[in-house]
């Protein structure tokens, strides 16, 4: 039986037996699950509706009584005449303050300034359980929880009733909320279902806690409980249905007041009341599968031990063990034969790879591939040696291949590069400068092509690597000697205005200044001490000029005796005129030649001139540093001058031009 008949027969087996079995175990743990939640939710409602009876009976009491109060002479009275019946009405609150929950009668006007009240809340405040429709109610009212209130000391809520006389206003009994906490906290439901009452801003026995604010609960049900208050009636006994978070259970209005009655049974609990049904279920289930997946493996055991030696040894050459071969001993014939196979195609690839190796150990270039399907990146020996790179993980552009040892300029170039070889999928090649392990600079040259399958998908990617540092270095060297004035060191005047050019478009938004340095009297040294003697001045200067640089100028010699420095740096050009004399009085400090044994005191002439203030393009800026230092050798010499336009009107042949 062939392999195709092995794995049809293990997919039928499971098909047929593991997967329904997985099916009918998910629907009956959600149709066992749903039936308990829908069941504690309508036990919920209606133990909730029937224990909230309770809570409306104690309100409607206080409401009768505030009505009855209401409708009493000497209540109405107090309005007008309170001296006359202020007896009275202590009276009446020393009896209600001797059934227990009664704490205050309270007498107000119509806009719920106090008139009487026997804790001795002040004449004329504002009742604090009225709120702003409080004067619009046509009946009697209950207020909202007022926790650990400050005047009784005590968690409470007011019942008022509007007066029945001529003069409008209303009596208020202030009740301790124990009579309510009592009845919720003595009532439960399906062992731990418990009730709990709610305003806007409180809730009553919530967690065992007398009152709390209602965020936390909010939090731990499906609706708002602001939004349970606003969607029903003060006649409506059973509202909706708690369907999610926390708790199952139901919620409605408590009669004749604004609070809202919930019943809550923990969701956790639930579960537990069917789990012992839902774990027998699923053992049975569970053995089912267990004895389907034993007979599968004992009737597909002839084709899956070979395949797993295949893979066995297939891993161990993948690891790099290229030496292990299949094991074809105890196989059946048709796996003997494609192991056979597959091992003669190992030996050839082992051939071809010693082969490989060979001619890269004996080659001055180093090699690198990378194979996509396993993700692996293979180096040349001599690349280990020279680069001394660790390749494990690498990539050939994640950071830590070649890109892991370049500046960031070269390696956002080899990044893009390697882009476009992607892109491409043909060749691509560059030079970069590098880091060894060693810390050494090395420059490289990079060949490297995709290989594709017949599709155009790279397989793998192949490159060389070869070392030309010592080229590079000397070509690096003919170009430095190019741009510097070999006597000075400084940049040449062709490098200097290059430079200075790149310096301005980078400067856009702030100040560079250009300093025209000119040796005076040069010519009398040269005739006076030599020639020699001058080249020792000139890199005296030189020098001086340099260490005035700061770390972004820099500076060139423009031939003979004149200098230009650029500063580029914004505390240096605010107080250039300070550095300009700094290089006068240094110069003149003197130099003390060897060659003659004498200290020579160099003069200077500085015009200077500020990028954007008197030109935006370079070769101008420092023609206008050139016109200032003009003006300072008509003048005196030995001094420093800031450009202005009238030095152009000088006569006299400036030394630089545009």
């Amino acid at each position: 039986m062939n392999i195709k008949v092995k794995t049809a027969l293990r997919a039928i087996l499971i098909g047929a037996t593991v997967l329904p079995l997985i099916i009918v175990a998910v629907v009956a743990a959600l149709q066992i699950f749903g039936f308990s939640s829908a069941m504690i939710g309508d036990e919920s409602a209606t133990a909730g509706s029937a224990l909230s009876a309770s809570v409306s009976n104690v309100v409607d009491s206080y409401i009768g009584d505030a009505t009855a109060f209401a409708g009493m002479d000497f209540v109405n009275r107090s309005v007008k005449d309170l001296n006359s019946v202020k007896g009275d009405l202590d009276n009446v609150t020393a009896a209600l303050k001797k059934s227990g929950s009664v704490l205050d009668l309270v007498v107000s006007d119509s806009a719920g300034g106090v008139l009487y009240s026997s804790k001795g809340i002040a004449v004329g405040t504002h009742f604090f359980a009225f709120d702003d429709s409080s004067a619009s109610e046509s009946g009697a009212f209950v207020s909202k929880f007022f926790p650990s209130e400050a005047t009784y000391g005590s968690d409470v809520f007011a019942v008022s009733a509007p007066l029945t006389g001529s003069d409008a206003g209303f009596v208020s009994l202030v009740v301790d909320i124990s009579k309510i906490t009592a009845g919720l906290t003595d009532n439960h439901f399906l062992g731990s279902g418990y009730l709990v009452v709610s305003d806007a801003d409180t809730v009553v026995n919530y967690n065992g806690t007398t009152t709390s604010a209602n965020a936390e609960l909010s939090a731990s049900i499906q609706p708002d409980i602001k939004t349970m208050l606003n969607t029903n009636t003060k006649t409506q006994d059973v509202g909706e249905k708690l369907t999610g978070g926390s708790y199952l259970g139901a919620y409605g209005s408590i009669r004749n007041t604004k609070w809202v009655w919930i019943s809550l049974y923990p969701a956790s609990d639930a579960s537990s009341a069917v789990m012992l049904v839902f774990i027998i279920g699923m053992v049975i289930i569970v053995a089912l599968i267990l004895i389907c997946v034993l007979v599968m493996v004992i009737a597909t055991q002839k084709v899956i031990d070979p395949m797993l030696n295949m893979l066995a040894s297939m891993k161990e050459i993948n690891s790099g063990n290229h030496a292990e071969r299949i094991n074809t001993d105890g196989m059946g014939k048709e796996f003997a034969g494609m192991s056979n196979i597959f091992n003669e195609m190992m030996d050839e690839s082992l051939t071809s790879e010693e082969l490989h190796k060979t001619v890269s150990d004996i080659s001055d270039n180093m090699l690198f591939e990378w194979d996509f399907a396993k993700e692996v990146m293979f180096v040349s020996d001599n690349f280990k040696e020279k680069i001394g790179l660790n390749v494990s993980g690498a990539t050939l552009n994640n950071g830590k291949f070649l890109d892991s040892l370049m500046d960031d300029d070269d390696s956002e170039k080899y990044k893009r590069d390697m882009n476009q070889l992607f892109k491409d999928k043909g060749d691509v090649g560059g030079e970069y400068k590098i880091k060894n392990a060693n810390g050494q600079e090395m420059w490289v040259s990079m060949r490297a092509r995709c290989i594709t399958d017949r599709l155009g998908e790279v397989l793998r990617v192949i490159g060389v690597l070869t070392d030309i540092t010592s080229e590079k270095n000397a070509t690096l060297k003919l170009a430095e000697r190019a741009s510097f004035d070999f006597l000075s060191q400084l940049y040449n005047r062709n490098t200097f205005e290059r430079e200075f050019a790149a310096e301005l478009d980078r400067s856009v938004g702030k100040k560079v200044a250009a300093l025209f340095i000119d040796v005076d009297d040069f010519k009398f040294i040269n005739d006076r001490y030599s020639h020699a003697v001058g080249d020792e001045v000139i890199r005296f200067v030189a020098d001086v000029i340099k260490s005035k640089t700061g770390e972004t100028g820099f500076a060139g010699r423009f031939g003979g005796d004149e200098f230009v420095l650029c500063i580029s740096d914004p505390k240096l050009v605010e107080n250039v005129e300070v550095l300009s004399m700094d290089i006068i009085d240094d110069l003149y400090a003197g130099y003390n030649s060897p060659s003659v044994n004498t200290t020579l005191n160099i003069k200077a002439s500085i015009g200077i001139a500020i990028y954007p203030d008197h030109s935006t393009d370079g070769k101008e800026l420092v023609g206008c540093a050139d016109a200032a230092m003009y003006f300072v050798k008509k003048n005196g010499k030995a001094n420093y001058h800031i450009f202005v336009p009238e030095d152009n009107a000088l006569e006299g042949n400036h030394s630089y031009s545009l």
